[in-house]
């Protein structure tokens, strides 16, 4: 009986190993309603997240109780991660990761919108647990009948499948299976302040059944970290920038982000240097979040992108092919509504109806799903 279990084991990885890994394999955007019933079928805070945090930490979420914004909370996107380096740079974690948005449902025509606000919960997995979910997670695309190789991340092309609501709640069962109160080691938040132009980001390691404060890399002892920008156009930075402590080391972004009229003629050197910075925060060779700030992380693809749009005067190129990461193996477009909008600092999720995926986690995938083609070929 042994003997036929490891049998079936080894051809399951190996079924595997022949289905190449691609970006929405690796990282899942959930949909906001399914079409055939128009609900909200995503994950609660239930058993993932205990309720009890937002006792510890103001709510996300501006107009909102703690009781309202956790009841709001719902799972928009999932990402896992063969080696996540911490607890030391040069060591691996295996992960399952969540985020999270509080989501409105209007009476009116009963539409869905997400609040611009997030969580990030992280959920550590043993060797086994994760072999373990690689084969419910490609058994799970083999029965939903998709083909994911070659398109951009995006919303999961399961969805819109004929088993859109079964292919959720099925891979909501997976979900629950490897993610839970039991194995939550870490939430980062991204709070909404200020009238809708004020984001406060602050990161928790949860310990004993406690939320502990953590340092923002880059940013010396301060845990909090926040981003000021009052025009909602989207076409210019302005109003204050990164506020508070400001990142230590070369490649930062504080010029382009404050007030981006002061750059919108001459300064080409300081243009060209934080371009140099922000190709190099998106790209996952160079940082990751545990030497990189919240901020910088969160605003680099708007800078990279305001340049592109209202400096075309300055020939760029060098920087991108210098800089910017490359993964031929992959289509790294960014299907984002408007990404290039300046109060867009969503990693991956959505901006009330519209998609928005940082550039930054489109490369992280392209990078995880590298990582994990090696790692079955290797078995």
């Amino acid at each position: 009986m042994k003997h036929f279990a490891f049998v079936l084991l080894t051809l399951s990885f190996s079924l595997i190993t022949h289905a190449a890994w691609d970006l929405n394999d690796v990282s899942y955007v959930m949909p906001l309603q399914t079409q055939e019933d128009g609900h909200v079928n995503t994950l609660p805070m239930k058993g993932l997240i205990p309720e009890k945090i937002f006792e510890r930490i103001s709510p996300i979420a501006m107009d909102m109780d703690p009781q309202t914004n956790a009841r709001a909370m719902r799972v928009v996107a999932m990402r896992i991660d063969p080696c996540f380096p911490y607890p030391t740079q040069i060591s691996c974690q295996k992960q399952l990761r969540l985020v999270w948005q509080p989501l409105l449902q209007w009476e009116e025509d009963g539409s869905i919108d997400a609040v611009d606000a997030a969580l990030h919960s992280f959920y550590p997995l043993t060797d086994s647990e994760f072999d373990s979910l690689l084969q419910e997670l490609q058994t799970w695309k083999a029965r939903t009948g998709v083909e994911t190789r070659g398109l951009p991340l995006g919303p999961h092309p399961a969805w819109k499948s004929g088993r859109g609501v079964a292919a959720l709640k099925d891979l909501n069962r997976i979900i629950l299976k490897y993610a839970g109160e039991r194995n939550l080691s870490r939430v980062t938040a991204m709070f909404l302040r200020g009238g809708g132009a004020m984001w406060l980001f602050g990161a928790f390691e949860f310990k004993n059944g406690e939320l502990v404060t953590m340092t923002i890399p880059r940013l010396g002892k301060n845990t909090a970290q926040s981003f000021v920008n009052v025009v909602t156009s989207g076409d210019v930075f302005s109003g204050g920038g990164i506020a508070g402590a400001r990142a230590a080391g070369d490649d930062t972004l504080g010029n382009l982000v404050a007030e981006s009229q002061r750059v919108r003629t001459g300064n080409e050197d300081v243009i060209r240097k934080e371009l140099s910075a922000a190709y190099k925060i998106e790209n996952p060779k160079s940082y990751n979040p545990e030497n990189m700030d919240c901020v910088s992380c969160h605003v680099a693809q708007t800078a990279r992108l305001w340049v592109d749009r209202k400096r075309k005067d300055i020939a760029t190129q060098d920087i991108a092919s210098q800089f910017g990461y490359l993964n031929p193996a992959y289509n790294l477009a960014n299907v984002s509504d408007e990404p290039w909008h300046t109060q867009q600092l969503r990693a991956l999720g959505y901006h009330n109806k519209k998609v928005s995926i940082a550039q930054r986690a489109i490369n992280e995938s392209a990078e995880v799903a590298d990582a994990i083609n090696r790692y079955l070929n290797s078995k």
